[in-house]
């Protein structure tokens, strides 16, 4: 990876972690109050209503921010007729998706209070379907400043205004209000700042419309089956499950997702800068790939070793172990399957940017009939055995992640591996393995919780340079790249492509 490929990158990467720190500590604050005054019912309620939109959502973002970032990479002087284009389609996609996601919910014969929330998430889906337009043409220029900014005015709108109608006596339907309020200031900011890669809205291109259609069905498919992969399993578990144990998995599997905030930053970085270098600089997408790995490897280790070990203190601090002690369990098996997830992510996106998402969405079929079929048989055992269908899910999710891994191995070009260099990998490995001794000797000398997780990281950065893991010229990148000045300029506003 050169040194213009690492700044971009870095830069990125920077400012996405800045909008997950200010966007987690508001969401980790509301995480303390959403779960304790909705109680499990309630709050499995949620959701429920918020997997089945993102299921539906799936066909209104066809193919993500990720097929528009590639255009737009590619062909930077055409972004224009790119986002009307994908604006035109998309919000023909949102009728087809709204009706049958509403029927869906009548067919299922959920709660009334089910299929309100649904409602207001469904409505919810017009918009978000034009923003994720807006997120690829800002990824597409690398430079997500503008949506980072829109991103943490949701957040921050959501975790202030939720906790105080909260604190008031909100219901479930009022906090569902609040929190589509919130992804809609998101969008309004994101037109704010369009105009800056657009100058003029062109008509509608029906001949490039219907290309863009065929070209993005390998990324709707893989949505597809990514989604339903990710969120079949609540559904699942509110059909074969009491309520309750559906608001264990979600406090859990909330928790989870969260924790994948940086492979799906780091990922999001890297894709525009994959894209164009496939079939011209194949030696350095190998070689930029392969750094990716390490880096999310690297990083995965002690996040992963942390949760395990700290899972039943992080279920009490933010929903409380009176009503989700049993989400403690699964937060456990996450943890334990995490590091797959950095490793996926990673691995999905070159394949992307190799033009493999054929392949790509094909695995993911597969993948979603391993996920159910693992789902259908673990969670009945695992709910009549430790009364607790949510571990069965749980233990199903991490199979299926293993199962990509695999999978995306044997797709992704050879050529990507050529030079590839284990040593790396097997140093973060073995401060791993020490970090894990590390952690259980602290626990069982009765260390207190919040001293554990800095030690155990502390202990894991020692081995790691003491081995020498990194070279002098990736420490001095580091050094200057976190020098004050340069992170005041990263984090500037500034129009054009990022170098």
């Amino acid at each position: 990876m050169n040194i213009d490929i690492a700044k971009s990158v870095a830069k990125n990467t920077a400012l996405q972690m800045m909008q997950q720190i200010i966007t987690w500590g508001s969401s980790f604050v509301l995480m303390m109050f959403l779960p304790r005054y909705l109680g499990p019912v309630n709050f499995g309620r949620l959701y429920l209503a918020t997997s089945i939109a993102a299921i539906f959502f799936m066909v209104v973002d066809f193919d993500g921010r990720i097929g528009i970032a590639k255009r737009i990479a590619r062909s930077p002087e055409l972004d224009g007729q790119t986002v009307v284009n994908a604006a035109g389609f998309r919000m023909l996609f949102w009728i087809i998706a709204f009706t049958g996601m509403m029927t869906f919910t009548l067919i299922a014969d959920y709660p009334p209070v089910v299929r309100l929330l649904t409602l207001i998430f469904g409505i919810e889906m017009l918009w978000l379907g034009l923003r994720t337009i807006l997120w690829g043409l800002f990824l597409g220029h690398e430079m997500v400043n503008y949506s980072t900014i829109g991103n943490i005015a949701e957040r921050v709108f959501i975790s202030a205004v939720g906790i105080c109608a909260l604190l008031l006596g909100i219901n479930v339907v009022g906090m569902a209000i609040i929190m589509v309020t919130g992804t809609l200031i998101n969008f309004l900011l994101c037109i704010r700042y369009a105009p800056r890669f657009i100058s003029s809205i062109p008509k509608i291109d029906l001949r490039g419309t219907k290309s863009m259609i065929r070209e993005g069905i390998p990324y709707l498919l893989w949505t597809i089956f990514g989604i339903v992969y990710y969120r079949i399993d609540s559904v699942m578990l509110s059909l074969l499950t009491p309520e309750a144990v559906v608001g264990w998995y979600g406090a859990s599997y909330k928790f989870f997702d969260v924790l994948a905030f940086l492979p799906s930053i780091f990922s999001l970085s890297i894709l525009p800068v994959l894209s164009k270098m496939w079939g011209k600089e194949d030696g350095m997408l190998a070689r930029t790939t392969q750094k990716s790995i390490q880096f999310m490897l690297i990083s995965g280790i002690p996040i992963s070793v942390v949760i395990f070990f700290l899972a039943e203190q992080i279920i009490k601090f933010f929903f409380g172990l009176h009503g989700y002690a049993p989400s403690v369990i699964n937060l456990q098996i996450f943890s334990a399957g995490l590091l797959l997830v950095y490793i996926d992510m990673v691995l999905g996106t070159a394949l992307f940017a190799c033009d493999k998402q054929k392949l790509w969405a094909t695995a993911a079929f597969f993948a979603v009939i391993v996920n159910i079929t693992l789902n259908m048989f673990l969670i009945p055992y695992t709910q009549t055995q430790f009364g607790n269908g949510g571990i069965g899910a749980s233990v199903a999710t991490i199979l299926t992640e293993f199962f990509v891994m695999l999978s995306a191995l044997f797709i992704i070009p050879k050529s990507v591996f050529n030079g590839a260099n284990t040593t790396v990998s097997l140093k973060a490995i073995g401060a791993g393995a020490v970090m894990i001794i590390g952690m259980w000797g602290m626990s069982k000398a009765s260390v207190v919780w919040y001293l554990q997780a800095p030690l155990g990281i502390g202990l894991y950065g020692s081995i790691l340079l003491l081995s020498k893991t990194f070279t002098s010229q990736e420490l001095d990148f580091m050094k200057n790249f976190l020098s004050i000045r340069n992170l005041r300029n990263t984090f500037a506003l500034n129009k054009g492509t990022n170098v």
